[in-house]
């Protein structure tokens, strides 16, 4: 704080420099990685390039090419109400990585998508640098039948690798059926094609987010520019799935295709659900953003003080969201920063540390209906 110059009695104004709320992060920007078309000039492999409309994307990239996947999820991604992606264009398999040793400088990314890419090697890799970075989430295409639609074989044995123990991507299947964008434009008799459903997700998530915030499951919502799916699934199917933590999209009698699963692919009951995964993602960066101010302060209670009043009234907004469980805001969530955890040779490190609990809240992935029949004085229950 400076000194103000005073002369004449009265009261004196000064603003000073105070520790604001925490601004909450953003949930919804996508990466997504893939090769573009082949006459696109200028365009250097694996470094992202950030498009906020389906016609940036075309000016910059080209438009649809087969059997490029990327354009067409592009297009699924902001048709579903996305409206900030990365592309990350690579030549071939071998680049991914590169690609995502460049999004490791690209902090605003909180969604990943390899469209069309179903080697769970590869997928591998993209889950590890969501778990390595640990403010993204991996949105991963099932593995087509070889046979048939319907083989789930290879979608199984790609489950398998790529189950992890804090949850942090999740696998959806079966593919979608669309128009074809390229039959449309050149004005050719309508026909259909098949594509990965990666892209749309992520715009399905980006829009789910926008309505109802990062903690609702985004499951339960129409997959938009979807007519159909590759394979109808029935309730037994999709029984197997589910337990195996591989999300299904579903078409109902009379409706469009919707996302019908909700789960991540952790082997930890905690991590089960994808909203919950991104909700503490989401509480994570948003206090690495917003608890910046505190690095190099004295460490000594006052800032402990400052800390904890500070975080306690951003979970405390996100309680009244409704993404934490509790009727008040204790229940719902704990702030711990003291001695016990602070003792002096942690200070003598330069180290504080805040302990934080949550009860995040999770979908009613089964609703259960009890059904009786009431005579009026008594009520028969189904066994």
């Amino acid at each position: 704080m400076t000194d103000i110059e005073t002369k004449a009695p009265g009261i004196h104004l000064q603003e000073v420099d105070t520790t604001g709320p925490i601004a909450a992060a953003g949930t919804s920007t996508a990466a997504l990685i893939g090769t573009v078309a082949t006459d696109s000039d200028g365009i250097e492999p694996g470094k992202p390039v950030l498009v906020t409309n389906w016609t940036s994307y075309v000016k910059k990239f080209g438009g649809f090419q087969k059997p490029l996947g990327l354009p067409y999820a592009m297009r699924g991604f902001f048709e579903n109400g996305g409206s900030l992606a990365y592309v990350v264009p690579v030549t071939d398999a071998a680049g991914l990585e590169d690609a995502l040793e460049a999004l490791t400088h690209t902090l605003d990314v909180s969604i990943v998508c390899v469209p069309g890419q179903t080697s769970f090697e590869q997928q591998q890799k993209v889950i590890t640098h969501c778990e390595t970075m640990g403010d993204r989430f991996a949105v991963l295409d099932g593995a087509r039948g070889t046979e048939n639609p319907g083989d789930t074989t290879a979608l199984q044995a790609q489950r398998d690798g790529l189950m992890t123990d804090r949850g942090f991507g999740a696998l959806y299947w079966p593919w979608i059926v669309i128009d074809d964008p390229e039959a449309l434009a050149d004005g050719a008799e309508r026909s259909t094609v098949t594509v990965a459903p990666s892209g749309h997700i992520a715009g399905v998530m980006a829009r789910s987010d926008a309505r109802r915030g990062v903690h609702k499951a985004p499951a339960n919502e129409i997959v938009r520019g979807a007519l159909d799916l590759e394979h109808h699934l029935n309730d037994a199917e999709q029984g197997v799935l589910n337990n195996s933590s591989i999300n299904a999209l579903r078409v109902f009698p009379g409706g469009r295709p919707v996302v019908w699963g909700a789960r991540a692919l952790s082997n930890r009951t905690e991590w089960r659900y994808v909203n919950v995964r991104r909700l503490v993602a989401f509480i994570s960066d948003s206090l690495v953003q917003g608890l910046r101010w505190a690095v190099f302060e004295p460490n000594n209670t006052a800032l402990w003080k400052a800390l904890e009043r500070t975080i306690t009234e951003f979970l405390t907004r996100v309680w009244q969201a409704g993404a934490l469980f509790g009727r008040t805001a204790e229940e719902a969530f704990y702030v711990k920063i003291d001695e016990e955890l602070n003792p002096p040779p942690v200070r003598e490190l330069g180290q504080v540390i805040v302990e934080i609990g949550l009860a995040p809240t999770r979908p009613a992935e089964h609703v259960v209906i009890r059904l009786g029949l009431w005579s009026g004085s008594g009520q028969a229950a189904e066994a």
